[in-house]
C-alpha cells in the first residue's frame, strides 16, 4: 500500500512539474519586448486605478510582433503623469489645472534653460530640475557639435533652431540629431522618462513622431546647453511662444579646470582646455547678462556653482521660486541623497557638496593655479572670485575664495 501511495505521489508531482515549465516556455515566446531588472530596479509604468491604488505594469506591447504599443505608452504616460502630480500646488506655476500646462490640450509648459559650460555644474543642476515630477529633460541637444563653444556663425543660427524647436516638441527635420544619438545614446538616457521605454527598444528614441508625441504629454520641460554663449540666447528669449526661462550658470575657472582634468575628451580641444578662451567667454556672459537682464527681468537668473554647492536647499527654493514650480517631495528628496554622500565617477551627481567647490585649493599646484589667475584675473574680479597669493594662502583654512559680487545693467 506505502509502495503505491508514493507511485502515485511521484506521477502527480511530475505532471506538475511538466505544466509549470510548459507554462513559463509559454510566458517567455510571448514577452519578447519587457522591462527586466536594471540598475537595481525595475522599469515599470505606474498606472491610476479607480480606487486610488497604484498597479505595477510591465511596459505594453503589440501581441502580434513584440513591438510597443505606442497609443499605450502615450495613455499609461498621461496617467502616470496626472498620478505624480495629483496634489501639486499649480498656483505656484500662475496656472489652475494640468491641463494649462498640456501642449496637447492648448496649454504652454514651463520651459527652463540652463547655459553654462563643460565642468560647471550643470549636470547636477539638471538634476535637480529633472527631481521635478512631469518633467522632460532635453539633454544636451548639441551633442553632435562635439568639443566647441558656439559664440557666432557658421553654427548659431542651427543650433538655435534645434534649441526652439525642441522645446516646442518639434523633432521632424532633425534627422542628424537622431542620426548621432544612435551612436552616442547618453543624448537620450539623461531622459530618464523616455529612456525608460526606448532602452528596450532603442528605435523609439529615433522617431520623431514618437517623440513629439511623448514630449507633448509633459508640464514641465527642461535644458541644458553647454555649448552656446549667452548673448545668443536672447533670441530664444524673444520668442513669445516658448516663454522660456534661462539660469546662467558660472564657476570659478580654477574648479572648472581643475575638474576638466579628469575628462579625456577635453585636452585636445582648445574651446575646454585653454584658461584664456574660458575666461573671455566668462566676461562675454557677464556683459550679456547685465544687458539681458535689463530687458527680460523675469526671464534670467545668474547662479554661481559655488553657490548652489555650499548652500543646495536655500538656492533651490530660490531657484524654484524663480522658474514658477512648486518644490515637491522628490526634488526635497534629491537634494537629500545627492548632498550627503560621495559616490565615485567623474559625472555622479552623488558629492558631499559643502566639499565640492574648493576642492581644487588641494589638488592643483599653485604654479599652474597662477596661471589662470593671471589669465583670468579680469574674469574672476566681475564674478567675485577671490585670488589666491601664493601656495601657504591657497591651502589656508582661512582663504574663503568668495565675494560678493554685482552685474552691472
Amino acid at each position: 500500500m506505502l509502495r503505491r501511495v508514493n507511485f502515485y505521489s511521484i506521477c502527480i508531482a511530475f505532471g506538475l512539474s511538466v505544466l509549470l515549465i510548459l507554462a513559463g516556455s509559454r510566458y517567455t515566446d510571448n514577452t519578447n519586448y519587457r522591462p527586466s531588472s536594471e540598475n537595481r530596479r525595475n522599469i515599470k509604468n505606474i498606472q491610476k486605478v479607480e480606487d486610488g491604488e497604484e498597479l505595477l505594469q510591465p511596459l505594453p506591447t503589440n501581441a502580434d510582433d513584440g513591438s510597443p504599443d505606442i497609443e499605450k505608452i502615450i495613455e499609461k504616460t498621461r496617467s502616470k503623469i496626472k498620478f505624480e502630480l495629483w496634489n501639486y500646488n499649480y498656483t505656484a506655476s500662475g496656472v489652475n489645472n494640468l491641463e494649462n500646462l498640456l501642449m496637447e490640450s492648448g496649454g504652454r509648459p514651463i520651459r527652463s534653460l540652463i547655459i553654462s559650460t563643460w565642468r560647471s555644474g550643470t549636470t547636477f543642476l539638471g538634476e535637480i530640475l529633472n527631481a521635478m515630477p512631469g518633467n522632460f529633460y532635453h539633454y544636451e541637444p548639441l551633442l553632435k557639435y562635439e568639443i566647441i563653444q558656439i559664440r557666432g556663425p557658421p553654427h548659431a543660427d542651427k543650433a538655435l533652431k534645434t534649441i526652439k524647436n525642441m522645446l516646442k516638441c518639434k523633432f521632424d527635420g532633425m534627422e542628424d540629431y537622431f542620426e548621432y544619438g544612435k551612436g552616442h545614446l547618453h543624448q537620450f538616457s539623461h531622459n530618464g522618462r523616455l529612456w525608460d521605454h526606448c532602452k528596450y527598444k532603442k528605435e523609439l528614441c529615433f522617431d520623431s513622431e514618437f517623440t513629439a508625441r511623448f514630449c507633448k504629454q509633459f508640464p514641465f520641460q527642461s535644458m541644458k546647453v553647454v555649448r552656446v554663449r549667452l548673448r545668443l540666447i536672447q533670441e530664444i528669449l524673444q520668442d513669445k511662444e516658448l516663454n522660456v526661462k534661462v539660469i546662467l550658470l558660472i564657476r570659478d575657472p580654477r574648479g572648472v579646470m581643475q575638474s576638466r582634468q579628469h575628462r579625456n575628451f577635453c585636452q585636445p580641444a582648445p574651446d575646454c582646455w585653454q584658461p584664456e578662451l574660458l575666461c573671455a567667454d566668462m566676461i562675454s556672459d557677464y556683459v550679456a547678462a547685465g544687458r539681458l537682464l535689463n530687458q527680460y527681468p523675469d526671464r534670467l537668473m545668474v547662479l554661481r556653482y559655488e553657490d548652489l554647492a555650499l548652500n543646495p536647499n536655500a538656492t533651490t527654493y530660490k531657484l524654484f521660486k524663480f522658474l514658477g514650480l512648486s518644490v515637491t517631495s522628490s526634488v526635497t528628496e534629491f537634494l537629500r541623497s545627492h548632498t550627503s554622500v560621495e559616490v565615485a565617477g567623474v559625472s555622479s551627481t552623488f558629492r558631499v557638496s559643502r566639499d565640492v567647490p574648493f576642492r581644487w585649493k588641494n589638488v592643483l599646484k599653485f604654479d599652474y593655479v597662477e596661471d589662470i589667475q593671471i589669465t583670468c584675473k579680469e574674469a574672476m574680479s566681475l564674478w567675485g572670485y577671490k585670488m589666491a597669493h601664493n601656495a601657504s594662502h591657497m591651502l589656508s583654512k582661512d582663504f574663503y575664495p568668495l565675494e560678493e559680487y554685482s552685474l552691472v545693467q
